[in-house]
Parts: structure tokens; C-alpha cells; sequence
């Protein structure tokens, strides 16, 4: 049974998948618990209280290339009512599959994302979550709660479509289609790598590619640097190179509800045990007086670190 969002106990509220994940992380490193979660139905909760598992949001590293989709599970041993919204949920979904439903109800039953709705301001730690530290700085939902269920499923939170994107491959990418600010794309169109981005679709793709992390100062920093490993080749040089950097000043991803979780990633893409993916959605601009080009996002919901364990490592 699929379960999109459920009642965290810690919390003390309803939380999706990756507002669990961001709350996780925003616990101190080194004191870090897992969370209880409960059935989100209130009427299943007050008679069952049946247990929920959260999957995956506790881990930093990605196995493979082909990212693992956090979510929360029903374990069969704790049943819901028949009248959960869960439980009714899935009955609706076996019985569009047992009738060869529309792409459209599929994608309603399975969570597919069919649109993608970048943000273009960072969401700050709201003023009582941020006095009570830890976990508490992260219950923003990371996307809006998915009680309404309609023929599409929206994000405003790029980890989620990356999550969505990764499940697909060779002619899937082609076919599973995704609108991003009024144009329709497919998959494969949507998610472009950096030397393959041109400055007719600058700032209306998502690029994506290998990078190394560095710290500036390296004493005491207060910026990291995503040097992409790819080249802009599409674009003209800028003061002799094509290289593409993302500059983020520590105090903005300290500010930002998903602080911890990108900062863990960023500690942990530096180990030297793992290789890093970014994918962000943003406009390359010049680098102003510095050689080569540079990234700006108008939010970190709209950047992805993914950090990718070596083989034998």
C-alpha cells in the first residue's frame, strides 16, 4: 500500500517523505534518531494506530546512479480501517490498473510527477521552529501535503521530480512527459547535462552533471564551491574557459529549512569514499570578472546534491 504522507510521533504532526527527511538531518550530527510514524488518517489512527515505515530518508549516500525513491510503507502486520484513506486509496489505484487505466490515472496512483513548479525564493526557517532548534527547523512540508489527490501529481521541490525522473530509462524518458513553467517536455528533454545545455534552453532545463566540492576560506569558510566536471561547450568562452561553478555562501544554506540535509551531503560528497551528481534548476550567467560561467538559483529547493558510494568502497 502506498502511503504519501503519514503522522510523525517527534513531530507531533502529518509530514510527507521528504519533510521527514529534512527534520532528520536538522537533528545534530552524531545524535541523530529515526522517527515513529503512525497512519496520517486521524479516524485509522485514533481506533488502529497502525505503524508506518519511513524508508531511506535516513541515509546520505545513493547506492547507484539509479536513485532509491524515499517513502513511507505499510507493514502488513499493523492493518488500517477499511475506511483509511490509504486503504481506499489503493483499491482505486488496483482497480485502474486491473481496468489498463489512462497514463493519467496511473500516474495519479503511482505519484509520477507531471509537473514540475521551480520556486524563485529561498523558504526561510520560520521564527518559532528556528528558536526551538533541531529537528523542529525542518517541519516545512518540503512539497505541499498530497491529501487532495487529482490526475497530476505537482512539486515545487526538484529532489522529488529527480527521484521521479531516475525510475525512467531509454524510451520511458521519451514518453513520461513533465510541464515546467508552461512548456511541455519530455523526461529526457526536461533533465540535460551541462555540456549539452545551450543558451536557447538556458534557464528552461534542468542540468545536471558530476562535480567537485571545495570550502573557501579553507580555514574558516563561508562559501562552497560546485565545480561542475563538464564544460559549457554549447556556450562561448567567458575570459578563456567554459567551466561551470555554483557559488553558495554558507550563511544562505544554514538559513535554508533543508540546511542540514544539503550541508551532511556536502560533508559527506567530500569524503573522498563517494563521487557527487548535482542537478539544479537555474540561469548560467557569466562569472564577472572570473574566467568561465557560473550558476544562479533563485532557490535551494531547486538544487539536488546526490552523493553516489564508489564501487568497492
Amino acid at each position: 500500500m502506498q502511503i504519501l504522507e503519514a503522522y510523525c510521533e517527534e513531530l507531533g504532526e502529518v509530514v510527507d517523505i521528504y519533510a521527514a527527511q529534512r527534520a532528520y538531518f536538522a537533528q545534530p550530527a552524531g545524535r541523530r534518531r529515526r522517527f515513529t510514524f503512525r497512519c496520517s488518517d486521524p479516524a485509522c489512527r485514533v481506533a488502529r494506530n497502525p505503524l508506518v515505515s519511513g524508508v531511506g530518508y535516513d541515509k546520505l549516500a545513493e547506492e547507484g546512479e539509479k536513485f532509491r525513491q524515499i517513502h513511507f510503507r505499510a507493514p502488513p502486520d499493523h492493518p488500517h480501517l477499511e475506511s483509511c484513506v490509504w486503504v481506499r486509496d489503493e483499491a482505486r489505484r488496483e482497480a485502474d490498473t486491473e481496468a489498463g487505466g489512462t497514463r493519467r490515472e496511473r500516474a495519479k496512483a503511482t505519484n509520477v510527477i507531471d509537473v514540475f513548479a521551480p520556486r524563485h525564493a529561498d523558504q526561510p526557517v520560520a521564527p518559532a521552529a528556528a528558536d526551538q532548534g533541531g529537528a523542529m527547523m525542518a517541519l516545512a512540508p518540503a512539497d505541499g501535503p498530497p491529501r487532495a489527490r487529482t490526475g497530476q501529481s505537482r512539486t515545487g521541490l526538484l529532489e522529488k521530480f529527480i527521484d521521479c525522473w531516475a525510475q525512467f530509462e531509454g524510451e520511458a524518458l521519451k514518453e513520461q512527459v513533465v510541464t515546467i513553467e508552461g512548456e511541455r517536455l519530455s523526461y529526457r528533454q526536461a533533465v540535460t547535462q551541462v555540456r549539452f545545455i545551450a543558451p536557447s534552453t538556458n534557464g528552461r532545463r534542468i542540468v545536471y552533471g558530476g562535480a567537485r566540492i571545495s570550502l573557501w576560506p579553507a580555514d574558516r569558510p563561508k562559501r562552497v564551491y560546485l565545480n561542475f566536471l563538464d564544460e559549457c561547450e554549447q556556450f562561448d568562452e567567458h575570459e578563456g574557459s567554459r567551466k561551470l561553478t555554483l557559488d553558495l555562501p554558507l550563511a544562505r544554506i544554514e538559513a535554508y529549512p533543508g540546511g542540514g540535509l544539503l550541508q551532511s551531503r556536502l560533508t559527506e560528497g567530500r569524503s573522498g569514499k563517494n563521487y557527487v551528481r548535482v542537478f539544479a534548476w537555474g540561469r548560467i550567467v557569466d562569472n564577472g570578472a572570473k574566467p568561465g560561467w557560473r550558476l544562479e538559483l533563485e532557490s535551494l529547493d531547486n538544487l539536488v546534491v546526490k552523493v553516489i558510494a564508489r564501487a568497492g568502497a
